[in-house]
Formats: structure tokens, sequence, C-alpha cells
């Protein structure tokens, strides 16, 4: 099954260093993160609950594109998280999620900073 939409990648990552390592960086991962949404290429994001890394969807062109987006985040910078990453295809309507649906439409677009 095919849709028209960006590839879209689960990337789930894994903190490498106790958090007095990670605490540093964290304000420039969120900056990071920032950017990635500007661009348009965030859908979602998150830190594991409890803390051992964090979650982020991400639109882009391939895995390859990703895996040098990810290589910039400031937490694999500086060797504090590394990431999982897996391709996903979305259902088809109706059952791929209004957040989603919301997310392709031009009005998603229009909102971004």
């Amino acid at each position: 099954m095919t849709t028209n939409v960006p590839n879209l990648y689960a990337c789930i990552s894994q903190y490498l260093r106790p958090p007095a390592e990670i605490d540093p960086h964290v304000a420039a991962h969120i900056t990071w993160l920032g950017e990635q949404d500007a661009a348009g290429r965030l859908v979602a994001s998150g830190r594991q609950l409890p803390p051992s890394g964090g979650a982020i969807i991400l639109a882009g062109e391939s895995r390859e594109a990703v895996q040098a987006l990810l290589a910039t985040d400031p937490f694999v910078v500086h060797g504090c998280a590394s990431y999982w990453i897996f391709e996903f295809e979305l259902n088809p309507d109706p059952i791929r999620g209004r957040l989603m649906d919301y997310f392709l439409s031009e009005a998603f677009g229009a909102s971004a900073p």
C-alpha cells in the first residue's frame, strides 16, 4: 500500500551518558528540534518515560537523509545518544489518524513559524 506523503521515520534514541553529562546539551537539542519543526521535518517528539532517551517522528526524503540529519543533533554530536531508525508507511484513510491529516494539510504548512 502506498500513499502520496513523505517518508516517515520513527527515530528512537537511547542515552549513552548519565544525566549530568546530558543536561548541558538539552537546550541545544531543543533548539535543534525547533529548527527541524521550522523546516517542516518534525512531526512529533518527546522524552521517554522514565528518561532513558527520546522519540522523534520525522518526515524525510530517505533513510540516509534522516541518518545525516540525526548526526547533527547535539545529543549525537556530543556522544550523549544514539538512534534506531524505523521507516514506516501510513495506513490509508480513515485509519491513519486525524492529526496526521492535519500534518499533511496546507493549514499545517501555513502555521509553521
